[in-house]
């Protein structure tokens, strides 16, 4: 009867660390790494650009990885936003079993600061 006890505590134990797990918002670094893995479009958005900016975005993430909403969180936003914004629409983030808004800045660069060792 003891060891029926303690095994049920133990499988109990396990079961709820794992529910709990699976309900947490996206951390800053799993999003970078998607961000990271498609910067080259990112990127691409930048095409004549003389200098470094930032297109800060929101991003609403549902609990299956996939973008539901992206919106410029300045006032005036860039010109290149729109393009960022349809980059980010695309993007696929880790399944986190919750919705996670993040905002985030997309950081386009120069070509000349892009390839400057």
């Amino acid at each position: 009867m003891h060891r029926t006890m303690l095994a049920i505590g133990v499988i109990a134990g396990l079961c709820g660390s794992a529910a709990a797990e699976e309900v947490r918002p996206l951390t800053l670094e799993q999003v970078e790494q998607v961000v990271e893995k498609s910067d080259r479009a990112v990127q691409a958005c930048a095409r004549g650009r003389h200098d470094t900016m930032a297109v800060l975005l929101r991003l609403e993430i549902e609990a299956d990885g996939r973008v539901s909403s992206v919106q410029p969180t300045q006032d005036k936003p860039p010109a290149e936003t729109g393009c960022v914004v349809r980059v980010a629409k695309k993007l696929r983030f880790p399944e986190s079993g919750t919705h996670s808004r993040i905002d985030y800045p997309f950081m386009l660069m120069s070509k000349s600061k892009l390839f400057r060792f």
